[in-house]
C-alpha cells in the first residue's frame, strides 16, 4: 500500500522516485527483526538522503516554503549545521530576509565559519537592506578575497559607485570585463561603459580607448556599440576606430557590423573605401547592404547612381518607398530642372503615392511620418516650380494633417501661399515656425525675407 501511494504522490520517473521506492521497500521491513546498529545506520541515512533530494528538488522548483520545512526537520534529526546553512538560503530566496539573517548568524556562529561566503551573502545583503553600505562592503570584500565571482564584484562595483567611490568600482568593473563567464553578454558590455566612463573621469583617455579598442575588435556582444563612437570623434581618433571596425567585419561579416564601418567611413568622408566594401560583399551582404550603398551614394551626392539602385531594389522588393526616393534621387541628379524635366519626377512620385494608398488601404492602416515627408516633396516641388502651385499646397497639407507642426511643412504652405499672391495668409503661416529655427536655416532664411516683404 505505501509503495502504491507514493507512485500516486510522485509521477514522474526520476532519481527521487527512485529513492523513494528504496527508501519504502527498507521500511516494510520489521525494523524490530532488524538487531545490528550498521543496518539502523543505513536505514537512516537512506531517509536523509532522499530528504536531501526532495529538498533539492523544491528549491529547484521554487518551493521555498517546503524546502525550508524539509532541511529544518534534518537540522532537527542530524544537528548538522550544513542544513542549518541551507535553511538560510532557502529563507534568503523566499524572501524571508529577516529570518535567513538570524540563521546565518546561528549557522556561523555554530560552525565557527565567519567566512562562509553564501552566509556572508545574506548578511551582507541586510547591510544594503539597512543602508549600512560600508559594512556590506567590508563584508563583501572579505568574501571576494576567499571567493571571487561575478555576483559579488558586481555588488561591491555598483555599491562603491553609489558611495561615490568609482575608483574603489574599476578593479571591481574590470574583474567582470575578464572573467570568461561574463563574454559576449549584456553585463560584459555594462563593465566596459563603467570602465570607459570612470577613466574618462579622470581624464585617462588611452585607458579608455585601450578597453574600447580590444572590445570593438574582438566582435562581441553590439548592442549600443555605437555610443561609443563619439569619443573617438571627439578625440579625433576616428581613423583608429575606423581599423577595429575593419578587424570585427573581417573577422564577422554581418551587416551589422558592415553598418558600423560604413558610418565611420561616411563620418571621415571616405566614401570609395565604403562603396568598395559594399560592393565587394555584395553577396554576403545582399539588399540590406545596396540599401546601405544608395545611402553612402546620397552622402556622397552621387545621385544618378543612388536613383539607379533605388530603382533596381524596387524591382527586387517592391517596396513602395524605394520608388519614391528613386524620384527624389532622379530630382536632385537633375541639372536643369524646367517643367519638361520634372514631370517624369513628379509621375513617378504620383504613382507611388496611388500605390501606397492602396497598400495603406488594404492593410487597414493609416499614413505615417514616411508618407508625410513624400507628399510634402511632391507637393513643394509643384510649388516651388510653378508646376501647380494648389495641387501641391493639397500635398503638403496631407503632409501637415499627418505632422501638423513640422517646420518644413509649414514653410511649403507658406511658400504656396506667397506663390498664390496671398500674402497674410503666407505671413500667418510662416509665423509659425519659431524665431530660433529660422536663423539656423539658410532656406528658411530667405523664405522669411520674401514673405515678409510681401504686400
Amino acid at each position: 500500500m505505501r509503495v502504491n501511494k507514493i507512485f500516486i504522490k510522485f509521477s514522474r520517473v526520476s532519481l527521487v522516485c527512485i529513492a523513494i521506492l528504496h527508501i519504502s521497500c527498507a521500511n516494510t521491513t520489521d525494523i524490530a527483526h532488524i538487531d545490528t546498529q550498521a543496518t539502523r545506520e543505513a536505514i537512516i541515512k537512506d531517509t536523509n538522503d532522499f530528504a536531501m533530494l526532495q529538498a533539492a528538488d523544491f528549491m529547484n522548483q521554487g518551493l521555498f516554503s517546503e524546502a525550508i520545512a524539509v532541511y529544518k526537520k534534518l537540522y532537527k534529526q542530524t544537528q548538522d549545521v550544513y542544513f542549518l546553512k541551507q535553511v538560510a538560503l532557502a529563507q534568503s530566496q523566499a524572501g524571508e530576509l529577516d529570518s535567513a539573517v538570524q540563521t546565518a548568524q546561528q549557522y556561523q556562529t555554530l560552525s565557527k565559519d565567519v567566512d562562509d561566503s553564501d552566509t556572508n551573502l545574506i548578511i551582507a545583503e541586510d547591510h544594503v537592506r539597512k543602508k549600512q553600505y560600508n559594512l556590506a562592503i567590508i563584508l563583501l570584500e572579505k568574501n571576494i578575497a576567499i571567493n571571487p565571482n561575478l555576483q559579488t564584484h558586481y555588488i561591491l562595483s555598483n555599491l562603491y559607485l553609489q558611495q561615490r567611490m568609482p575608483k574603489k568600482a574599476l578593479p571591481h568593473f574590470i574583474s567582470i570585463y575578464n572573467d570568461e563567464m561574463s563574454a559576449g553578454t549584456k553585463l560584459k558590455l555594462e563593465a566596459l561603459n563603467q570602465i570607459v566612463s570612470i577613466y574618462l573621469q579622470s581624464k585617462e583617455i588611452d585607458n579608455a580607448l585601450r578597453y574600447l579598442n580590444a572590445y570593438i575588435a574582438s566582435n562581441e556582444y553590439s548592442i549600443n556599440l555605437q555610443n561609443f563612437f563619439a569619443l573617438y570623434a571627439k578625440t579625433n581618433r576616428l581613423d583608429m576606430l575606423e581599423e577595429n571596425l575593419k578587424k570585427r567585419f573581417l573577422d564577422d561579416q554581418s551587416i551589422e557590423n558592415a553598418r558600423m564601418l560604413v558610418s565611420v567611413f561616411v563620418q571621415l568622408k571616405h566614401y570609395e573605401k565604403a562603396i568598395t566594401l559594399l560592393k565587394e560583399y555584395d553577396n554576403i551582404l545582399g539588399v540590406d547592404g545596396q540599401e546601405m550603398l544608395m545611402q553612402v551614394y546620397v552622402e556622397d551626392k552621387a545621385f544618378q547612381e543612388a536613383m539607379q539602385l533605388a530603382k533596381q531594389l524596387y524591382k527586387q522588393t517592391n517596396r513602395i518607398e524605394l520608388l519614391g526616393l528613386s524620384a527624389i534621387y532622379e530630382y536632385e541628379a537633375t541639372a536643369h530642372k524646367n517643367k519638361k524635366n520634372l514631370q517624369p519626377i513628379i509621375s513617378t512620385l504620383r504613382t507611388m503615392l496611388t500605390l501606397r494608398t492602396k497598400e495603406l488601404k488594404n492593410a487597414n492602416q493609416n499614413l505615417t511620418k514616411d508618407d508625410a515627408f513624400f507628399y510634402n516633396f511632391l507637393g513643394y516641388l509643384m510649388i516651388n516650380h510653378d508646376i501647380n502651385i494648389d495641387e501641391g499646397m493639397q500635398y503638403v497639407s496631407k503632409a501637415l494633417a499627418i505632422e501638423p507642426t513640422s517646420i518644413e511643412y509649414l514653410d511649403s504652405l507658406a511658400w504656396g501661399f506667397y506663390k498664390k499672391g496671398d500674402c497674410k495668409q503666407a505671413q500667418e503661416t510662416f509665423n509659425l515656425i519659431a524665431t530660433d529655427k529660422i536663423e539656423t536655416n539658410p532656406e528658411l532664411i530667405e523664405h522669411s525675407t520674401a514673405i515678409k516683404t510681401c504686400k
